[in-house]
């Protein structure tokens, strides 16, 4: 297998990135090397594990690579489920560190610290704003800290503070105290210019445990990750309808990811240059890549066709522009053979294990495979529904959308795709299993 190009980290051992910690800092080779140990080391659980990187914690450097190197070992320590660990953490939020300080805060949440002194500590931070309060407001509600949680409630209508800190807190105090009249904010910042503002505004709702709001997120541009996981966390277990609203059709909405079906704020300069849009796909908002893609959907494929080969190595290379180069070959219609081969094959190495198992581009991959030349590619139909070839449930998912697809086709052996579909209906993914019967029931209806 090819290495994922995103653990571009040298490889090392446990025993080298042992030796490595145990190394004084003046004698490292490179000042990132005691980084580079611990984030390998993290791979390696046990004892000798933990004491090193306990070690590195303890250590009163004020090099900035230790620092950087101290907060990723507070983070593994958390992630390796390191209780013991939790005496030396704690002494962490007193660091000037503001960085180590907010990893501090996320460990010990994440390894259930219900220290009552931790609690008032963090408390306390939040009168710091150099300290990032949104995190040490999620930490306290993580930990159930109800009296300190109360104690927030002024923030709730305070307009000064940033989106992302008052929507952590209208969050936690809605999860913990009951329901308030501010978490309408939450809705109102779904559509806020700022992305990652819209972004925290969803895990805002997730931790608020809001299912009212979820046709209006469902609306906000952002990766349609971030929407599946609220989903996938605020949709109750064995219910298919809620609120008029079915399941299974917001799944194949999301998924399919149409730009119609977004609020898209046109608060920028409205761009007409077909070769402007397309580089909107390589930026890092997807408001405006989604309004990019939603007025190059309406030229025509010889136009585009120009364009998109001027771009093509960049877009290999680039996991968002792949995302949207592959709703764009899917919505528009009249790719003549030769370029289909060529799409195909992109779309394919959109597949490949080159990249990791959830790139948000694998599921829109397989959906325009299976629409630009349906009878060649469902011949990987199987492949696409295995669970342990295709780990990814969003590809799965995908996959079935696309046998919906098919039932209109006379040479379809309805047989065959029926026993595929019909051993979706043991996934482990609750969604991919509902998908399946929903699919079940028709083929048998028909």
């Amino acid at each position: 297998m090819n290495a994922s190009p995103f653990d571009n980290l040298p490889k090392i051992t446990k025993e080298e990135a042992l030796r490595i910690l145990s190394t004084p800092f003046h004698q490292l080779k490179l000042s990132s090397d005691y980084y580079k140990a611990v984030y390998h080391l993290s791979k390696f659980p046990g004892v000798e594990t933990e004491q090193a990187l306990l070690t590195l914690i303890k250590s009163d450097s004020t090099e900035q690579s230790l620092l950087i190197a101290k907060r990723k070992a507070v983070e593994s320590l958390a992630i390796l489920n390191s209780y013991d660990a939790l005496p030396v953490i704690k002494t962490c939020l007193g660091s000037s560190d503001t960085y180590l300080v907010e990893n501090a805060a996320w460990a010990l949440a994440e390894l259930g610290c219900n220290d009552l002194t931790v609690n008032k500590k963090i408390l306390s931070l939040l009168n710091d704003e150099e300290q990032n309060r949104r995190v040490l407001i999620q930490s306290l509600a993580k930990m159930r800290a109800y009296p300190e949680i109360q104690s927030i409630k002024p923030m709730l209508t305070d307009q000064t503070l940033p989106s992302g800190v008052r929507g952590a807190a209208i969050a936690a105090y809605s999860s913990l105290c009951g329901p308030t009249d501010e978490i309408i904010c939450l809705k109102k910042y779904l559509n806020l210019p700022n992305q990652n503002d819209r972004q925290c505004a969803i895990q805002d709702i997730i931790d608020a445990d809001e299912i009212s709001l979820i046709p209006s997120l469902l609306k906000t541009p952002v990766a349609p990750s971030f929407k599946l996981r609220a989903i996938n966390h605020l949709w109750p277990q064995g219910v298919s309808f809620l609120n008029s609203i079915h399941l299974y059709d917001i799944l194949d909405l999301l998924i399919i990811d149409h730009p119609s079906d977004l609020d898209l704020q046109s608060n920028f300069h409205t761009i007409s240059c077909n070769r402007l849009l397309v580089e909107e796909f390589f930026g890092t908002d997807f408001n405006r890549s989604y309004f990019a893609l939603k007025q190059l959907i309406k030229r025509d494929s010889i136009t585009l066709w120009k364009i998109l080969l001027e771009y093509w190595d960049r877009a290999e290379k680039d996991y968002g522009a792949l995302y949207f180069f592959m709703i764009l070959f899917r919505l528009v219609p009249g790719w003549d053979q030769n370029q289909v081969k060529r799409i195909e094959a992109l779309a394919l190495s959109c597949l490949d294990q080159y990249w990791p198992d959830y790139m948000k581009f694998r599921p829109a991959a397989i959906l325009t495979l299976m629409t630009i030349n349906p009878i060649e590619n469902r011949k990987y139909i199987p492949k696409w529904l295995n669970q342990t070839e295709t780990p990814f449930w969003a590809c799965r998912y995908a996959a079935l959308i696309t046998i919906q697809s098919l039932t209109n086709q006379n040479d379809l052996d309805r047989d065959k795709i029926l026993k595929e579909v019909q051993n979706c209906q043991k996934d482990t993914h609750r969604f991919v299993r509902g998908k399946a019967e929903v699919i079940c029931r028709f083929y048998e209806s028909g």
